[in-house]
């Protein structure tokens, strides 16, 4: 059975800016969005998390309102409003009451399009950034994620977390944010998403009142390049004091629009992604080297990782990923059973009409299809494209996108004992934990 989706009603403004508005009725709230296509992909080099920067102090002031003067709308109204960039946007979010959104669309846009930069905001925000950052160095997990998008990314624009690292955002400075809006902030770039139980007339109405006067010049940003393979090899973060190692496999896999979508989501359940899965089975249940498993396919605009997660004893690294390779091999070999598959397909498509079920998940699911480029068909037929997913789909999806040849081998723990153990995997490399920082 299809998913009803809500009528779109959608305009583009006379200076480029887009809004696109879906009436739903019931429950008596909105949620708007309001992004631009400009995210931590196109953070300069030597100042990765900048764009993550500009979402955060942007809220701290914009229009003729401080943040104390924003912070006090918004409350007093019931809302909320924030604001952070992903790897292919710069997305803002507002949830209010129906009847509220008019008296804040204004503040919204002024977030947007017209923030004022206070230097004591950008300052202490960028403490707040650095602290968080620092403390990420006794979080052996924190840092395996990280180290795992640079590895397996290598230059390409994905290669690091949205937040950035300690060393670049301790470069940045309140005119690199400024520069960093001023290039690539402007309403050409920018789309304005609205759902909830609202008139689309009123609201197009609205947005032609604040997000029309827009009238910046900006860049636009090209297409980010496609992810290219990665020969395999290992990588040892050194963190002697560690009593776990973390360990991660990662390999380039595919993108969002990528009509490999629904085979990757059931391969991923029936592999490593629920708690019943074959690697959880595998490893935690059979062989006791893990309470954790995890498998994932991160998608974005221009590609994706698959990646496998675990952690443990300092012992035992080299057996956990020679199981975790193992029991990849012979999933792309033989495939899922039918049974794995339907069981797979079930709960998926179970599951998926909770994520839908407010006006906030509609407006995330909105932008997130404009943004990664894939249709609002997938959502409608969800249910019935993922049931329809085969064991043949799966096991080709398999050869093709899990790291069994190229990739890199990661793991986060003491060296001298942990190296060892990985070397058989492929070249290897032994980083201190400060260069991944």
């Amino acid at each position: 059975m299809s998913l009803p989706l809500p009528e779109l009603h959608e305009e583009r403004l006379e200076n480029g800016a887009t809004v696109a508005v879906a009436r739903r009725p019931g429950v008596p709230l909105a949620a708007a969005r309001l992004y631009v296509r400009t995210g931590s992909a196109l953070d300069p080099r030597g100042k990765r998390g900048l764009a993550h920067l500009v979402a955060a102090v942007a809220r701290r002031g914009a229009g003729r309102r401080g943040a104390e003067s924003i912070d006090a709308l918004v409350e007093s109204l019931g809302a909320d409003l924030g604001g952070d960039a992903e790897e292919d946007a710069s997305v803002y979010g507002l949830s209010a009451p129906a009847e509220s959104l008019s008296k804040l669309l204004g503040v919204l846009v002024d977030v947007v399009a017209a923030p004022t930069f206070p230097t004591g905001e950008f300052e202490r925000l960028r403490r707040r950034e650095l602290a968080s950052l620092a403390r990420d160095s006794d979080e052996p997990a924190v840092l395996a994620d990280r180290a795992m998008l640079a590895e397996a990314y290598g230059d390409h624009p994905y290669g690091h977390a949205v937040e950035g690292c300690l060393r670049d955002v301790a470069r940045v400075r309140l005119a690199d944010v400024r520069a960093f809006h001023g290039r690539w902030y402007g309403p050409a770039n920018a789309t304005l998403v609205v759902v909830g139980a609202l008139s689309p007339r009123d609201v197009i109405a609205d947005a032609r009142r604040t997000l029309g006067r827009w009238k910046a010049k900006a860049d636009v940003a090209g297409e980010v390049p496609e992810v290219g393979p990665v020969e395999r090899r290992v990588v040892v973060v050194d963190k002697p004091d560690a009593t776990q190692v973390q360990i991660r496999i990662a390999g380039p896999a595919l993108r969002r629009a990528s009509p490999d979508y629904f085979p990757a989501v059931v391969a991923n359940a029936v592999l490593g992604g629920g708690f019943t899965s074959r690697l959880v089975e595998t490893i935690r249940v059979n062989r006791g080297l893990s309470y954790g498993v995890r498998t994932r396919f991160a998608m974005s605009r221009a590609g994706g990782l698959f990646t496998f997660s675990s952690f443990t004893k300092n012992e035992t690294a080299g057996e956990l990923v020679d199981v975790a390779f193992a029991e990849m091999a012979r999933f792309a070999d033989g495939g899922p059973s039918p049974e794995e598959v339907t069981r797979a397909t079930g709960y998926l498509a179970g599951l998926f009409p909770l994520s839908l079920e407010t006006h906030d998940q509609w407006a995330d699911r909105l932008c997130d299809a404009r943004i990664c480029g894939y249709g609002l068909d997938e959502v409608r037929d969800y249910r019935e494209r993922v049931r329809a997913v085969s064991p043949d789909a799966v096991r080709e999806l398999a050869r093709r996108h899990l790291p069994l040849r190229g990739g890199v081998v990661l793991a986060v723990g003491p060296a001298k004992s942990v190296a060892p153990q990985l070397e058989r995997f492929g070249p290897l490399r032994i980083l201190p934990a400060r260069r991944v920082l």
